[in-house]
């Protein structure tokens, strides 16, 4: 099995189990979303772009927030229809890959990216986010860190011998590598750059982080008995060594950034 997942598995990993999905994925702070209304342009009213929203977990807080209209890019065609499926009349889908086709320049007060960023190649879908940002627009992109800080034995025991994504193909997340985050993001000519880190403590229990563990690319790329078979050894693993209900340590990294004028 190769070591590296190519980033075009990012466009179709995660429609095959909808439902999955959105059950067992995390949803994000509520103080990120504080943040971005207060000084990241998340405002009623506001014109949004979300770059790969998934099952919508970051889409239905932006609408929540009172943003006039949110054009949701997803180039999965199974995730576009779940979104689709809402009938929310402020969401827009379009089903295509985020880059040069993805219309509206210096249209939008806001473009966000929750986990997804890192499917991307920051140099060309920046020049994008700059070309679709109004004057003076933000552009903001995090993430859900799924392993937790220091000594992540549960996490560890899933990836060993997985091909990585992206968002792992170094000894940290892409996410916290904050200063070639910041580097990307001034290179690209945003201005006012921010980084803040949220730390959430949850309770789950061993079913509830299999679930989350399904949602991963990585595993999602297994044939269904292997995934199931890797699956239920973490879940035992995870009872054994933890017990029933435990908490698990969740990072969010944040990143700001404004066009310029």
């Amino acid at each position: 099995m190769s070591k590296t997942l190519d980033r075009a598995v990012g466009a179709t990993a995660f429609g095959a189990d909808v439902a999955g999905y959105a059950a067992g994925r995390l949803d994000y702070p509520h103080e990120l979303f504080a943040i971005l209304a207060e000084r990241g342009g998340l405002a009623a009213g506001a014109d949004v772009l979300e770059i790969g929203p998934g099952t919508g977990q970051a889409t239905r807080e932006l609408l929540d927030a009172g943003a006039a209209r949110v054009i949701a890019v997803e180039p999965d065609s199974d995730l576009s229809r779940h979104l689709c499926g809402w009938g929310e009349a402020r969401l827009e889908v379009v089903t295509l890959p985020f880059g040069p086709a993805v219309p509206g320049d210096g249209r939008f007060d806001l473009i966000v990216a929750a986990t997804s960023f890192h499917w991307l190649e920051a140099e060309p879908a920046l020049a994008d986010v700059r070309r679709l940002l109004k004057p003076g627009g933000v552009f903001a992109m995090w993430w859900n860190v799924f392993r937790e800080p220091g000594d992540d034995r549960l996490f560890d025991a899933l990836f060993d011998g997985l091909a990585r994504p992206p968002s792992m193909m170094s000894d940290q997340h892409y996410s916290l590598d904050t200063a070639a985050r910041m580097r990307e993001l001034a290179a690209a000519g945003l201005a006012g750059i921010e980084h803040v880190m949220l730390e959430r403590s949850i309770a789950v229990t061993p079913a509830s982080l299999r679930a989350l563990f399904a949602t991963f690319s990585a595993v999602r790329q297994l044939p269904p008995a292997v995934r199931a078979a890797r699956l239920d050894a973490v879940e035992e693993q995870a009872l054994y060594e933890r017990g029933e209900r435990f908490e698990r340590v969740f990072q969010t990294p944040l990143y700001i950034a404004r066009a310029p004028g």
